[in-house]
């Protein structure tokens, strides 16, 4: 994708979503697109992978901003309304065509609660998704302001890391995996002085999470201890540029994993 289409893309999703901007954050894929557009130096060369799927995160407790709840305001925006399992509540989606790109809007929220956490729930209309620590990337938030004027806010780059460590395992699709994998490996390497922000940001995070750091750490360690060179080699080809090598990748892990014991 080029770039006035990630914009655009990601300026149409906010206007289409109204005032309830206020009480989402994009996170997954979109999220490097946002770092590399709008909070870091777009000059830049290394563009992020292209994805066309929009993770909207939303807190369980929503309050009401518009008499119209939010799946109105898609469905009003333009936007198709698609079923994706036979649970209750189903799992949902929604789609449209956005300079000639078919974008997914999937809606996340946190696992944080007593009963049902696996449990799909209706938030303002939509369906959302418990996500496993998703809490940290609802609390640690950056707004940014996409170049046609929308204002939105996405998960900030340290949480974005802080959570792909803890989860990517989890994983069923192993090329997802993988693009958790390069997504922490772009954020901490690519962005130039930003990438040094989010390494301190993500050590602010691990003092606040120990326990949630040591899961991290041995999710990465474990991986790149049994990774196979064919694993290897699909990780490498993550990166369209070709930046993204072996050595490279593990130098920035154990850059996070060294942070994280300089913090004890």
């Amino acid at each position: 994708m080029k770039q006035s289409q990630e914009n655009k893309i990601i300026s149409e999703f906010l206007n289409s979503i109204g005032p309830w901007r206020e009480s989402i954050v994009i996170g997954g894929g979109f999220a490097l697109f946002i770092y590399k557009l709008y909070l870091a130096d777009p000059k830049l060369e290394n563009t992020p992978i292209g994805t066309r799927d929009i993770d909207s995160l939303i807190p369980r407790r929503v309050p009401e901003i518009s008499k119209k709840n939010i799946a109105k305001h898609l469905h009003e925006a333009g936007f198709t309304h698609i079923f994706k399992d036979v649970d209750i509540p189903a799992t949902e989606v929604y789609i449209k065509e956005i300079d000639g790109l078919e974008v997914e809007i999937e809606f996340l929220t946190d696992s944080a609660t007593r009963n049902n956490k696996n449990k799909n729930v209706i938030i303002r209309g939509v369906v959302a998704q418990p996500l496993s620590y998703l809490t940290l990337s609802l609390q640690t938030t950056t707004e940014f302001q996409t170049y046609s004027g929308e204002t939105g806010r996405v998960v900030s780059s340290g949480a974005w890391v802080f959570h792909k460590g803890l989860t990517f395992t989890r994983r069923k699709s192993p090329s997802k995996m993988l693009k958790d994998l390069y997504g922490i490996w772009f954020v901490v390497t690519q962005l130039g002085d930003f990438s040094d922000q989010t390494l301190a940001e993500f050590n602010g995070l691990i003092k606040l999470h120990s326990k949630w750091f040591e899961t991290l750490r041995k999710n990465l360690q474990n991986w790149m201890d049994n990774a196979t060179p064919a694993e290897w080699s699909n990780l490498e080809a993550q990166d369209p540029s070709g930046k993204l090598k072996k050595l490279g990748f593990e130098r920035s892990i154990k850059l996070l994993l060294g942070i994280g014991v300089e913090c004890k």
